[in-house]
């Protein structure tokens, strides 16, 4: 009988041919076996790779919004004054009960709209920006009646009630409806060096232009806001234009990277509420401190943008401000689009290669120290988020321009103004790094973050203190302390011996980790194999069912307790071949966790010589 043309997993068809092949040593006396997660291997344990992602949480807020607290994202890059350029964005998303708002804040030296627009003019030729929504999520290839997109047009002085410089569409299942004709407002502003400003290059530089964009529920067939926890697709399309017609034209920058206005599988994603996370049920057994200096730690750090000294954008190089090297650590922004030489932005990533294999994260924290701030007499407190980024950035070659995108904003801590020096190691504060440590972790990577803000008062920059502060402030060095332990309603399997010959017993192993509710677990054996002898445990009841040739244990072990399922077999087939049998455990929260063992009967064994030198 083929038994491999009845596996499902290609990986565990792939494994068993593999070994039935290879010439090597004799195999060890122990089990292959495969959890329910293995997409890979690092460092002897088995791993999931980190989906992409691209997503921003929104809170929501039941009043007046607060911008300071909203989720935010980035994306585009900053060009050196010189027409035509490239710009930079930030996007702060909330909700009220009555609408969605999105608030885009743009960096761009020169500014031109139309001041003449009608309702049929082009307003991409200019600068304008657009939200794209699939409120379905779905992730269709085509718009479908439930996405929807809102452009917003600059317009500065004579605009009327505004109406000629907004545009939207609804799809159609097909494309666009542009004449579709949903309501929803925008205000729109702009700032700059001299006069006259806007649709001139004359006088100096701008400094950006932003849209507020509101979209009410019921302009989407909605009587309210959805459910937290919901999540919709996200997109968001900016034009450019740097000079006067027909000169000045810009490329269209977007978000995500992937984004193709008429295709929503491309676009990200907008969460609902702000993101939630319970780690799965463990019996913590261990904590492993991350830090610079601190045993094996690696950790790396930099921060990019204008520092302590607001020498970003035009008055630095955003392409060249790498500060890997700096004791500090910043984060700033603000609404004011002219005070971008201020924003900073700083990543970390933390190696997580301490962490036992094959643990649960059960908590992750991450705390940085806190000694300084712009103008102490003036500054308010600073609500610094907690952003995870791809692991694609270099600790001395980051910039403001090359820097990652945000993957998601996860967690935020409010940081109080400091009005003199506390003196070191400053003053600690904390962010829950639980999810993202959790997912770095089943992926084989290290934690990669950005720390950043949606902040929109002067004087919001706060200072802190790097990785590369002397070992005399270690103490002041940032620092994750991940506490780890065993995952509880969980089974790993084993078999022995792994490679039997016919006719042989063999005998297998399952210990599960109680989780204080019921339990149940089940492995069926192929075809090969006798009926069981005496199923042991250790915990609990089990049987063997006949007409399913099925092991069925169950029972309720206290949490943290571990329970042991013992059971022989004999090999009646010969081989070479392989017998491929899963133990699945099915906890009512939990789910459901599952463990293969192969063994390979009469495996081929290729023995070496034994060379002896003198």
């Amino acid at each position: 009988m083929d038994i491999m043309s009845d596996v499902a997993g290609k990986l565990v068809s792939f494994l068993a041919i593999a070994l039935l092949s290879m010439n090597a040593l004799p195999l060890p006396d122990d089990s292959i076996h495969l959890g329910d997660r293995a997409t890979g291997v690092v460092g002897g344990r088995q791993t999931a790779a980190l989906e992409t992602r691209r997503r921003v949480h929104a809170p929501y807020f039941p009043e007046t919004i607060k911008w300071a607290e909203a989720g935010i994202f980035w994306f585009g890059r900053v060009d050196p004054p010189g027409a035509p350029g490239q710009n930079y964005a930030d996007v702060r998303v909330a909700y009220t009960a009555e609408e969605l708002v999105v608030y885009i804040n743009i960096e761009d030296y020169y500014i031109w709209y139309d001041t003449e627009a009608t309702p049929t003019s082009d307003l991409t030729r200019y600068e304008a920006v657009a939200i794209y929504l699939d409120t379905a999520h779905d992730r269709a290839n085509t718009p479908q009646q439930d996405d929807y997109f809102f452009l917003s047009g600059l317009c500065l002085y004579g605009c009327g009630d505004g109406s000629n410089y907004r545009r939207q569409a609804r799809g159609t299942g097909t494309g666009w409806d542009t004449t579709w004709g949903g309501s929803w407002a925008d205000g729109t502003w702009a700032s700059w060096w001299c006069n006259p400003g806007p649709n001139s290059n004359e006088c100096g530089i701008d400094f950006g232009w932003w849209s507020y964009i509101h979209i009410p529920w019921s302009t989407l067939g909605l009587s309210g806001p959805p459910a937290q926890g919901t999540i919709w697709g996200l997109g968001v399309l900016l034009y450019d234009r740097d000079d006067q017609p027909p000169a000045g034209s810009v490329a269209p920058e977007y978000w995500p990277e992937t984004f193709d206005a008429d295709s929503p599988s491309t676009w990200g994603e907008l969460g609902f509420g702000l993101a939630t996370y319970t780690p799965p049920p463990a019996l913590p057994q261990g904590t492993t401190v991350i830090r610079r200096g601190l045993g094996a730690s690696v950790v790396e750090d930099s921060w990019v943008g204008g520092g302590g000294t607001c020498s970003g954008g035009h008055e630095g190089d955003p392409d060249n401000d790498n500060h890997g090297g700096d004791t500090g650590l910043y984060v700033a922004n603000q609404s004011l689009i002219a005070d971008f030489t201020c924003f900073s932005k700083s990543f970390l990533r933390f190696y997580l290669d301490g962490i036992p294999p094959d643990k649960t994260i059960v908590s992750a924290t991450l705390t940085l120290h806190h000694w300084g701030n712009a103008n102490p007499s003036e500054a308010q407190p600073s609500l610094i988020q907690f952003l995870t980024v791809d692991n694609t950035w270099e600790e001395y070659g980051v910039t403001w321009n090359n820097g990652p995108l945000a993957r998601q904003n996860l967690s935020a801590t409010w940081v109080e103004p400091l009005t003199e020096f506390p003196g070191w190691p400053g003053i600690p504060y904390n962010w829950d790094a639980t999810q993202a440590v959790a997912e770095a972790y089943a992926a084989g990577e290290p934690l990669s973050i950005a720390m950043y803000t949606a902040d929109t008062n002067f004087h919001s920059s706060k200072y802190l203190t790097s990785s590369e502060t002397g070992d005399w402030n270690e103490e002041g060095r940032p620092k994750l302390t991940v506490v780890w332990g065993e995952p509880v309603a969980s089974v790993d399997k084993h078999v022995r011996p792994v490679v039997p010959g016919s006719g042989e017993v063999i005998t297998y192993t399952m210990t599960m980790i109680g989780s204080g509710r019921s339990l149940t677990l089940t492995d069926t054996l192929p075809d090969g194999l006798s009926d069981p002898g005496p199923i042991q445990t250790t915990e609990g009841s089990a049987d063997y069912n006949t007409t399913q040739r099925r092991i069925e244990w169950s029972g309720t072990p206290t949490t943290g307790q571990p329970v042991t399922v013992t059971f022989s077999v004999t090999v009646q087939i010969s081989g070479p071949v392989a017998l491929i049998n899963t133990a699945t455990l099915t906890e009512a929260i939990v789910g459901t966790s599952t463990d293969t063992a192969v063994v390979i009967v009469d495996g081929l064994r290729t023995y070496l010589p034994l060379v002896m030198k003198e």
